[in-house]
């Protein structure tokens, strides 16, 4: 009888660290999520009070099939839990509306189509970041390799806002940019660096240095 308990023991112990062993291993990847979408995040107030999201203090982030949706509290988080699909909606809402007007691609990144040659361009929305489609069979293609999709948009918006960047130095150590610089995207937004060495600087506190690319006057 002692020796089956403590066999029932030991899988429980085992079985208990497993479940913990597999939290710990998510945690990383929502970490990266949220990082990753929250710059280009579109909504300011909780999607389903409607209240300023720090409104109940530090807004909620939490990641759901892979997407960043942001809350004011606890009790919200719940509530969409219950029916995720109109929140997901305003979200997508808000991305095309942030990002559609400086989309700087004329062609469909999957089939490299002109957008509109196969009727209306399909805006669709991946995680926080918008890529207009030709057509809605090629949403498939974007799905499968999404990280491919989002490369050839961004090298697109980095091509793009060169052209009026503001400043000749780096916005974090005000050095000169020589050479090709660092181009790094702040969600849909270029920032320019003298090296990668500025990029965690910039990391610790982006919207100080967002801000100073606000102030600069602006290049025609």
């Amino acid at each position: 009888m002692k020796s089956l308990l403590a066999l029932l023991a030991v899988l429980s112990f085992a079985s208990t660290g497993a479940a913990q062993a597999a939290a710990a291993a998510t945690a990383p990847d929502e970490t990266k999520a949220i990082a990753q979408q929250l710059p280009s995040y579109p909504l300011t107030t909780c999607p389903i009070s409607g209240e300023p999201l720090d409104s109940m203090g530090k807004p909620m982030d939490m990641v759901h099939e892979g997407r960043l949706v942001r809350f004011c509290c606890k009790s919200c988080v719940k509530e969409f839990k219950k029916d995720p699909a109109p929140t997901l909606k305003k979200i997508d809402e808000g991305v095309v509306q942030a990002q559609k007007a400086s989309y700087p691609l004329t062609k469909c990144v999957v089939s490299g189509e002109e957008l509109g040659s196969a009727g209306e361009p399909v805006d669709y929305v991946q995680g926080t970041r918008l890529v207009r489609l030709c057509c809605k069979d090629c949403i498939k293609g974007v799905q499968k390799d999404p990280a491919k999709a989002l490369a050839t948009v961004d090298a697109a918006l980095i091509e793009a806002q060169k052209k009026t960047y503001p400043l000749t130095t780096c916005v974090v150590c005000s050095k000169k940019i020589e050479g090709a610089g660092v181009d790094h995207l702040y969600g849909v937004r270029l920032v320019r660096f003298c090296s990668d060495a500025c990029a965690p600087a910039f990391d610790k506190e982006p919207a100080k240095y967002v801000a100073q690319l606000d102030a600069a006057p602006k290049k025609n």
